[in-house]
C-alpha cells in the first residue's frame, strides 16, 4: 500500500467528500492521494486538493497520522478559497457512469450514516466537524 495524504475541508458545517460509485460498491473517500517519494505529506495534499478538486488551498493544519495495512495516512484541516470544486486530475479522465466521481458536501448526521473509507477517514471528520460547533 502506498502512503496518502487526504483532506478535511470545512465550510459552513459539512465536510467536503468524493462520491464514488462503481456497480455494487457506493462509498465516500476524501480528497488526497497517493504521496510522491520526493515530496512531503503536506506538499501532496496540497497537490492533491487542487488536482481532484480545482480550489485554491490557504492553509492546511496536520490532524492525525493513521498506519492501515503498513500505509502512513495522514490527515490536515485545509482551509480553500471560496467556490465549488470542479472534477479534475485523473479522477475526471477515469469519471463514467460505471465509475462514478462526484463531490458532496455532508453534515454531520450525513457523516454518521454514509459508508465512508476508510473508517478512520469517517471518525477524523466527525472529529472535526463536532469541535469547529457543526453539530
Amino acid at each position: 500500500m502506498r502512503n496518502r495524504a487526504a483532506a478535511i475541508i470545512l465550510r459552513n458545517n459539512q465536510v467536503l467528500l468524493m462520491h464514488r460509485q462503481k456497480p455494487g460498491r457506493d462509498y465516500y473517500i476524501l480528497p488526497g492521494g497517493g504521496v510522491k517519494l520526493d515530496e512531503s505529506f503536506s506538499d501532496a495534499c496540497k497537490r492533491e486538493v487542487i488536482e481532484e478538486t480545482g480550489l485554491e488551498v490557504l492553509g492546511l493544519t496536520m490532524v492525525l497520522t493513521n498506519f492501515t495495512g503498513g500505509a502512513e495516512e495522514q490527515y490536515f484541516l485545509v482551509r480553500v478559497g471560496e467556490g465549488e470544486p470542479v472534477l479534475g486530475g485523473t479522477e475526471a479522465g477515469l469519471n463514467s457512469p460505471e465509475n462514478a466521481y462526484s463531490f458532496d458536501w455532508l453534515t454531520e448526521t450525513e457523516l454518521e450514516s454514509c459508508n465512508i473509507k476508510p473508517e478512520a477517514a469517517k471518525r477524523m471528520c466527525l472529529s472535526v466537524i463536532r469541535k469547529s460547533g457543526g453539530g
